[in-house]
């Protein structure tokens, strides 16, 4: 017997369509919730799914230990590594309109380690009028 995590691996590991489809699910439910972690284990999975850690490390150029500490940290990535890692898989981020009738989007958390308008990197600086 398997354990449910190995028998999903191994279905997104035969079909990168299934793995693109998991990660948008996955990216869905952390719009929804704002839950950084849900999404973060779905991507750990798919790492897993296509390679491991050692080989997409090794697509992206990058540090297979940086690539594992971006995968266990309860912050999402920025969206520039997340593109690249997504790039590993043959996916991208896309940006599309909701349905707002139907969308919660008041319940989606301000995180301040999360959020890319509220976040602590982020300066809005006023409009200084002449």
């Amino acid at each position: 017997m398997r354990t449910w995590r190995e028998y999903l691996i191994k279905r997104l590991a035969a079909d990168r369509g299934r793995a693109s489809g998991y990660l948008q699910a996955a990216l869905e439910d952390y719009q929804n919730h704002g839950d950084a972690a849900v999404f973060l284990l779905a991507l750990q999975t798919v790492v897993e799914s296509q390679g491991g850690i050692s080989e997409i490390a090794q697509q992206i150029d990058t540090n297979p230990e940086t690539l594992s500490e971006m995968l266990i940290s309860d912050v999402l990535p920025q969206i520039g590594t997340l593109t690249t890692v997504l790039n590993a898989f043959g996916c991208q981020i896309s940006i599309q309109s909701i349905d707002t009738e139907n969308a919660d989007i008041e319940t989606v958390p301000k995180d301040p380690l999360t959020s890319p308008i509220d976040g602590p990197n982020s300066v809005i600086e006023p409009a200084v009028e002449n």
